[in-house]
């Protein structure tokens, strides 16, 4: 993604603002009601060297987002901003307002990346880079909304190596698994600017202790030894990270 597209969310900001407020509980966007129940989404931030939120599920509802206070910058509705914002606790800060853009994201959970920085934060939303910025991607039941820290285009040739244009990740796979039965799970590899598919080959999957490598198919097989809940996560040079939870039972 470069620097210049709508899809790079944060990159504009010349300088973060105070931390999102919003409206209180059970007021209405003006214009606008509050859903009854939301918009159901799945929001997971990726930091340069860890998971930052691992995947939350969410209930957004059609709010009113004003980080800098002025009423003609308000986010609208049920957004990608108001899923960060649930997802967060309100633990994120926004750059300076701008039309078509919106509100930028500058730092999530304590890492952040002003506009002097050579990293930006990247919206994909259900495998693909978003085409808008966080105020004006409207939700849809189901999606899985990601954040991520890449390199901008003009910081390219000083990014440290897999900061540029990362792959994205996608790890799929049973919900449920019976102790000692192996289960199949498979990785793709999303381009970074498209999202075009392609197999996972090599990617390291690991859950509390157990250990596996893809092949050339994207796919391995992972036995568990013992009931409970695991947390599988993806990874591989120069990609962004995945991860996916399994419940296991004799």
């Amino acid at each position: 993604m470069k620097r210049s597209r709508i899809i790079a969310v944060g990159v504009f900001a010349a300088a973060a603002l105070p931390a999102v407020v919003l409206p209180l509980a059970g007021q209405a966007s003006p214009g606008r009601a509050v859903q009854a129940s939301g918009t159901p989404v799945n929001v997971r931030v990726e930091g340069i060297a860890s998971t930052l939120l691992a995947e939350t599920r969410v209930s957004a509802k059609a709010t009113s987002i004003d980080p800098d206070g002025k009423p003609a910058d308000t986010c609208e509705g049920d957004t990608a901003a108001v899923a960060l914002q649930d997802a967060t606790h309100g633990r994120w800060t926004a750059g300076s307002y701008s039309s078509g853009l919106g509100y930028p994201v500058i730092g999530i959970r304590g890492e952040s990346y002003p506009f002097t920085s050579a990293y930006y934060w990247s919206l994909w939303i259900d495998g693909k880079p978003a085409t808008t910025g966080i105020c004006g991607a409207t939700l849809h039941s189901g999606e899985r909304i990601l954040f991520f820290p890449q390199c901008s285009q003009e910081s390219a040739s000083s990014c440290p190596q897999g900061m540029f244009n990362p792959a994205v990740l996608a790890l799929t796979g049973p919900a449920s698994a019976r102790v000692g039965k192996a289960i199949t799970l498979k990785v793709s590899s999303l381009a970074n600017l498209t999202g075009k598919a392609s197999p996972g080959t090599g990617v390291k999957l690991s859950a509390a202790g157990h250990k596996v490598t893809t092949g050339a198919s994207g796919k391995a097989k992972l036995t568990f030894a013992k009931a409970g809940r695991y947390r599988i996560v993806a990874t591989a040079a120069d990609s962004i990270r995945d991860e996916l939870t399994v419940r296991v039972s004799r």
